[in-house]
């Protein structure tokens, strides 16, 4: 069976699944290079149907990751929030307007859309619940045959947090939080509240709280959340109201609490870290409250996470010293974008009822070009490559150059799926430099100063240097960096001795694991600094999307798989 994944809603997505298999998935960003793109998936759908050798023909079923007839609850809260302010009634009254103009109504004309780009097929339709779609999307591709699961978004259709048990190839919901009580929503209003985007830079709120103190977290605790026994917890929307945030507007007790919201030029000051530490520790607590909970109701000891709130790696690395749960799986995709494949693996499922054996153990489910391709995107730029060398000198050559200081753009094999590059297209460097740091911020990435670079370490050398009880191949869980390692890799560890690690299995990608292997032998350091080969726009894609970027920086070197290209003088 055949299932063609769509997401078109924010962080629009499309995926293949084959069998239970997922064979390709990818977000329409990469393609159209803006950044969380909203609207139907058209490059991305037309990857995934290449990747898998097929024509929209071939295709069994499509799978819709949202109901978009389940609009009940949205509109009564629209219409609701009149008795507390009318200018949040139009704020969202005005956003549900576009929504249906745009991709709420090509949610309504599914079929009219795909048969406009790829001809007529016979295809059924399935339109997915957003949350289980988060669900499966985590659950199905987990290693674990019984899992608790909990879903925590900014909002689906009604539900912004749900509890759920997967068994076997089945998953059940246990009970739900509606509109207007989201976690997600109310760290997206602390978002605007301090000058960045709404739904788009929280992981800056996250990287910026650990400078500041939680002066405001009490504030917060009782003029914001109430929270209940069964695990569930109300939101005090008439404090901070996310649809009015998204637009720059708070609330006049807000301003009272928390003092003047940061405009987006504005300089950064102690309060506004104050304000962002206080949000994360409030967000953590609640959240570990219903993973508590869902443990009480479950007896269940494998947890899957998933939706946007997933992504908050900070909060995902205490689970383990605030909640009984010790094995627990994210899908690197975990925000909106992951939940095309939760809807095509739902619908595979659902109709096959076959055993489940598809682990996602890797995050390369992107597209891959080859050497020729990269070659005669070089002459496009008139750039000629300066070797094409074989993977065992590739890596000596680029390990020997990071290890005296010199900055790397790896761009090799399929592209990472989720936010995080996970060396394949990566920016690379020496962690053991601590002026590494501003180098990269002057030279490359041109952004604040408080969010830290991620570690990449051989997975079997992580326990040695960050004590993570398990692996963390996404790159989606902090841990503590053991002090003895702290002088030694400088550049990738956070102002609070934390670090967000990616381990690198051999399995998995030879080839980074190798350059990683290569620069332990120079250096004794089994770690490389990785952030994402971008700047200021979405990881990049295509080899044309890495020349481009790499000449707008001062990198040192661009690979693009086999061939180093030097920056030109």
């Amino acid at each position: 069976m055949i299932t063609l994944g769509i997401n078109n809603m924010h962080d629009a997505s499309a995926a293949i699944v084959v069998d239970g298999r997922v064979v390709a998935a990818a977000e329409e960003e990469r393609f159209t290079r803006r950044k969380h793109h909203i609207g139907f998936p058209a490059n991305a759908i037309t990857y995934c149907l290449c990747e898998a050798g097929i024509t929209i023909k071939d295709v069994d079923a499509v799978a819709v990751s949202w109901r978009p007839w389940a609009l009940g609850t949205r509109i009564f809260n629209a219409l609701n929030s009149v008795s507390f302010s009318k200018s949040a009634f139009k704020a969202k009254a005005h956003r549900g307007f576009g929504q249906m103009g745009n991709e709420w109504y090509q949610l309504f004309t599914m079929r009219r859309l795909l048969e406009r780009h790829f001809g007529k097929g016979k295809f059924k339709l399935h339109y997915v619940d957003h949350h289980l779609s988060h669900a499966a999307s985590a659950y199905y591709v987990s290693p674990y045959e019984r899992a608790a699961i909990l879903t925590v978004d900014g909002a689906g259709e009604s539900n912004t947090s749900v509890f759920w048990i997967g068994e076997g190839n089945t998953i059940k919901q246990l009970k739900s939080i509606k509109l207007p009580h989201s976690l997600g929503q109310f760290y997206a209003a602390i978002t605007g509240f301090l000058g960045f985007k709404a739904q788009s830079d929280e992981y800056k709120v996250m990287g910026m709280a650990s400078y500041g103190e939680p002066a405001f977290a009490d504030l917060l605790r009782k003029k914001v959340f109430h929270i209940f026994q069964d695990g569930t917890f109300k939101l005090n929307t008439g404090f901070i109201d996310y649809h009015l945030a998204r637009d720059g507007i708070f609330l006049e007790e807000t301003i009272r609490t928390l003092g003047k919201n940061r405009l987006p030029d504005e300089e950064i000051t102690l309060r506004h870290m104050d304000i962002a530490k206080s949000a994360q520790i409030v967000l953590e607590e609640v959240l570990f409250h219903m993973v508590n909970h869902l443990y009480t109701e479950t007896r269940v000891d494998n947890l899957c996470l998933a939706g946007g709130v997933a992504l908050n790696c900070v909060a995902n690395g205490k689970l383990f010293d605030n909640t009984p749960f010790r094995q627990i799986f994210i899908q690197p995709a975990a925000g909106d974008a992951g939940t095309s494949i939760g809807a095509a693996l739902y619908v595979y499922h659902r109709y096959t009822r076959k055993p489940r054996y598809y682990q996602m153990k890797d995050a390369y489910l992107g597209p891959s070009y080859s050497n020729q391709i990269c070659v005669n995107a070089l002459k496009g730029f008139g750039l000629s490559c300066c070797d094409d060398l074989t993977n065992e000198k590739l890596c000596s050559k680029i390990a020997a150059a990071l290890s005296n200081g010199k900055l790397v753009c790896w761009f090799q094999g399929r592209m990472e799926w989720g936010p995080r590059a996970l060396g394949n297209r990566s920016l690379l460097a020496d962690p053991r430099r601590a002026e590494m740091k501003d180098m990269i911020n002057c030279k490359v990435k041109q952004r604040e100063s408080f969010r830290p670079f991620a570690p990449s370490v051989l997975e079997e050398k992580s326990f040695s240097y960050f004590g993570n009880p398990i692996p963390s191949p996404f790159m989606l869980f902090a841990f503590k960096v053991n002090p003895d390692k702290l002088k030694e890799i400088p550049a990738v560890t956070h102002v609070d001795g934390t670090a967000r690690p990616q381990t690198v299995s051999k399995d998995t990608n030879p080839q980074y694991w190798n350059l990683i292997k290569e620069f332990e032998k120079l250096t004794g350091v089994p770690v490389l600094l990785n952030t994402s080969f971008n700047v200021q726009e979405p990881i990049v894609c295509t080899p044309e999307d890495a020349i481009k970027c790499f000449l707008k920086t001062k990198v040192d070197y661009l690979v693009l798989n086999n061939l180093l290209i030097k920056q030109p003088s």
